[in-house]
C-alpha cells in the first residue's frame, strides 16, 4: 500500500510563512541586488540554506505560543484595527477567541492578489476604506509611514478615510526573538488598552526600524512615554495566537508581501503601480467624494 507523504495542514501553512518571510526579505534586498550581482548565485545557495536552519529554528522558537487565544475587542474579522481619526478607534466584530488551526490553506502565488476579504467598498457619502498590511520589522513598511503617514494623518482627521492596520509576522526570526510577533502583539495591546495612543504607537515602531527590533522592555517604555501601561500585556503575549491568526488569514487571503496597501478594494501594486500611493488614494478620494 502506498503511504501517504502529504504534509499535515500546519506544515503546509509553515511553508507558506516561510514564502512570505522570504519574498519580503528580498524586497529588503533589492537596493543591494546591483552590488551582488556577481555573486547572485552563490548568495542565491546561501540564502537558500539558511532560510531552511532559520525557518527549523523558528518553528521549534513558536511552539510555546499557543494556537488559540484572545482577540482584542477592537479587532475586525480579518485581524485588523480600524482608525476613524487619529485618536479613535472603530468598535470591532466582536471576534472572540481565535484559533490558528481553523485558517483556511494558504494561496501564496507569484502575483500580487486583486481581491482580499473584508476590502470591500465603502458606500457613497462614507469615508475610503485604506488597509495597510505591514510588518513591525519590514523596511518598506517603515519607508511606507516615513512617506506617507503625514499624509494619512490629514486624511484621517479630515474624514476622508479610514485607516485598518493588519499586522503580521512575515518577519518573524530567532535573531531577532519574532520582534515582528512581539511588537504587533504590544501594538493590539495599545490598542486594546488605550486607543487614542493607537496611531502614535504605530508611527513610532517604524519610526524606530533599524532591522534587528527592540526588547519587550523597549516596547513597554515607548507605551509608557504615551501614557499607557502594557507591561502585562506584553508579558503574558496575550495577543501572539491573534497576531498569528491574522498572518495566516493574509497568507490564505493571497497576502505574502508587506506593505501591501488596498484603497477602496482595490490594490496599490495592481491598480496603482505606475503611481504614488498618495497621488493614486487622493484620485480615488476625488473620485468618491464627486470631486
Amino acid at each position: 500500500m502506498a503511504s501517504n507523504n502529504r504534509p499535515s495542514k500546519k506544515e503546509r501553512q509553515e511553508s507558506a510563512r516561510d514564502k512570505a518571510r522570504q519574498m519580503a526579505e528580498q524586497q529588503r534586498q533589492r537596493e543591494k541586488r546591483n552590488q551582488m550581482i556577481t555573486i547572485w548565485s552563490i548568495v542565491g545557495v546561501v540564502v537558500v540554506v539558511v532560510a531552511v536552519v532559520v525557518g527549523f529554528i523558528w518553528m521549534n522558537s513558536s511552539r510555546s505560543i499557543p494556537t488559540t487565544g484572545p482577540a482584542p475587542a477592537v479587532a475586525t474579522e480579518q485581524g485588523g484595527v480600524v482608525l476613524t481619526s487619529t485618536t479613535e478607534i472603530a468598535d470591532g466584530a466582536d471576534v472572540g477567541e481565535v484559533d490558528v488551526e481553523s485558517v483556511g490553506e494558504a494561496n501564496v502565488g507569484d502575483g500580487q492578489p486583486s481581491e482580499l476579504e473584508g476590502a470591500e467598498a465603502s458606500a457613497e457619502g462614507e469615508p475610503v476604506n485604506v488597509i495597510v498590511y505591514a510588518d513591525p520589522n519590514c523596511v518598506h513598511c517603515a519607508d511606507f509611514e516615513q512617506t506617507n503617514g503625514e499624509q494619512l494623518n490629514q486624511w484621517l482627521d479630515a474624514g476622508d478615510i479610514t485607516l485598518e492596520y493588519r499586522l503580521v509576522n512575515f518577519l518573524d526570526s530567532p535573531g531577532t526573538e519574532n520582534y515582528s510577533s512581539r511588537a504587533a502583539n504590544a501594538a493590539i495591546c495599545v490598542a486594546e488598552e488605550s486607543p487614542e495612543s493607537y496611531n502614535d504607537y504605530i508611527a513610532q515602531i517604524f519610526a524606530a526600524y533599524d532591522g534587528q527590533g527592540m526588547s519587550n522592555d523597549e516596547l513597554k517604555e515607548m507605551a509608557s512615554g504615551l501614557g499607557v501601561d502594557i507591561s502585562s500585556c506584553v508579558d503574558g503575549n496575550t495577543y501572539r495566537p491573534f497576531v498569528d491568526w491574522t498572518s495566516d488569514l493574509a497568507l490564505a487571503d493571497g497576502v505574502a508581501g508587506t506593505p501591501s496597501v488596498w484603497v477602496q478594494g482595490k490594490n496599490w501594486a495592481v491598480d496603482g503601480a505606475d503611481q504614488g500611493f498618495a497621488e493614486w488614494t487622493q484620485s480615488i478620494i476625488d473620485e468618491h467624494q464627486g470631486a
